[in-house]
């Protein structure tokens, strides 16, 4: 994995690995990312149903 400038972002993988520890799949953590980037729900992860 690495970025644009071939650097590992290791804040980034944390926060990802601590998201699946936490049991979210790919598609929530990539849902959470879009809607605090487009302003809604800012911070908050839906509940499973």
């Amino acid at each position: 994995m690495e970025t644009c400038e071939g650097k590992i972002d290791k804040e980034w993988v944390e926060l990802i690995l601590t998201a699946k520890q936490l049991g979210l799949t790919i598609e929530e953590i990539q849902d959470f990312i879009k809607q605090s980037k487009s302003g809604s729900n800012k911070g908050r992860i839906q509940e499973k149903s």
